[in-house]
């Protein structure tokens, strides 16, 4: 980024929990990346005024000086943003428990971004991020947009897709495996370059540098099996030379996962909603100015880390290796060139210069090249408004493993998220 002026910073979905966390480490950078202001938009304004409100205790704390305000209009978050930040959630979380209540009913091993929970959610998100990519292109075609919301792959994917050619996404799974990493070694965090790349949520880590030496077979012997962030059985830790996305666990441990499932008293959902609920409580409490560490226990923690160091890496044009999901072209060797891949970049002059990893391992390829695959016909399936790609998409993912389950699962999650849904998608879910 050339200008080095106060910036703006558009937030799409800044009704978000996770909004404080965001600020405080804004407000903590605002000596060395000035902010003009931050516009908090969200269709939710008594939820959101609550997080501004909140904002605002935490930028007097620190001692800066920036405007925070909201708006219900995509366009006035987007216009002349110097960086977008998209956390929404389409359908909010009861769309969420209403996509976990179809996988529990049809015994489908899920997550938010998994199986039945990440395809309802990204239906729900069609309509959204075809307008919001509008409105980059003609208000803010220059900006930085960083796409966390989920499912972010296919999501960052679709921006790419629509033409917003500065789109990335970002998650915290990384992160997490380098905090785990640093109080094994008892080092900090950002001591390690890992070997990671693939698909988000689906990667692959078979090198761990620390002071120039793979560390890799150390940190293996070093985990607790079944314990996140590696959440797998000591045979499946020990099955290849690599550390995966933990995940993987949906696909691997899907018996156990389901039954976990089937047996819990409430769904992931469900729970957010709880802490949700309680952490605005907090929010809305006018003696309250730092973000509580309830907000730990809402599953997304560290996002926001990952947002500002890649934003200031750009304000400052520095050299720091992030960990962030780019158009693929030709980093990863037997990925569709338009895929979302997520592998270790470096800012470079305002350029994002993915680092050579190297083919994926001949062990790991299979199921990322079929994910890719998969998510190539999805974003088939929303731009021609076609739910015969939807169709093909669900025949090749692992987890939905019957056909006629398939139809059936689709065939719900259509007609329950119609309200969400294009005007010109097919009204009958079993039409070709």
């Amino acid at each position: 980024m050339e200008r080095k002026e106060p910036i703006k910073i558009g937030v799409i979905g800044g009704g978000s929990v996770f909004t404080p966390e965001l600020i405080d480490l804004l407000a903590k950078s605002n000596h060395e990346m000035p902010i003009r202001e931050v516009v908090l938009m969200d269709t939710n304004m008594p939820r959101v005024e609550i997080l501004r409100n909140f904002a605002e205790r935490l930028v007097k704390r620190s001692g800066q000086d920036f405007v925070v305000r909201t708006s219900r209009s995509y366009r006035e978050a987007i216009e002349n943003a110097d960086f977008i930040l998209i956390q929404l959630r389409a359908g909010n979380q009861l769309g969420r428990i209403s996509d976990e209540k179809i996988g529990l009913k049809y015994r489908i091993p899920f997550v938010e971004t998994v199986s039945v929970c990440g395809l309802g959610t990204f239906l729900r998100s069609i309509s959204i991020y075809e307008e919001i990519a509008d409105l980059i292109l003609r208000y803010a075609p220059h900006s930085r947009v960083m796409n966390f919301a989920n499912p972010a792959g296919p999501l960052t994917e679709y921006l790419l897709r629509l033409g917003v050619p500065n789109a990335v996404g970002v998650c915290n799974v990384p992160i997490i495996l380098a905090k785990h990493l640093s109080s094994l070694f008892d080092v900090p965090e950002t001591a390690f370059y890992m070997k990671t790349r693939g698909l988000n949520h689906l990667t692959v880590t078979d090198a761990v540098y620390l002071d120039g030496k793979n560390v890799l077979n150390d940190a293996l012997n070093r985990f607790v099996p079944l314990k996140f962030p590696v959440p797998f059985s000591e045979n499946v830790i020990h099955a290849f030379p690599a550390i995966f996305n933990p995940y993987l666990q949906y696909y691997w441990h899907a018996e156990k996962i389901m039954q976990e499932l089937l047996t819990a008293p409430k769904t992931r959902g469900e729970e957010v909603l709880d802490i949700e609920h309680e952490l605005l409580q907090l929010y809305g409490d006018l003696t309250l100015n730092e973000v509580p560490d309830l907000l730990k226990q809402r599953g997304g923690f560290g996002y926001s880390r990952v947002v500002v160091r890649l934003m200031l890496s750009f304000y400052r044009d520095d050299d720091t290796i992030h960990y962030i999901n780019i158009k693929n072209d030709h980093t990863l060797e037997g990925i569709p060139t338009n895929s979302a891949v997520e592998v270790p970049v470096m800012v470079k002059q305002g350029q994002l210069l993915p680092l050579d990893t190297g083919p994926l391992p001949s062990y790991a390829f299979p199921l990322i090249r079929t994910m890719a695959e998969y998510y190539r016909l999805l974003l088939d399936g929303a731009e021609q408004r076609s739910v015969a790609s939807l169709r093909q998409a669900m025949l090749l993912h692992p987890l939905f493993n019957d056909a006629e389950t398939s139809d059936m699962v689709l065939n719900e999650l259509i007609q329950q998220n119609r309200p969400f849904l294009p005007d010109d998608f097919p009204q009958d879910s079993r039409k070709m």
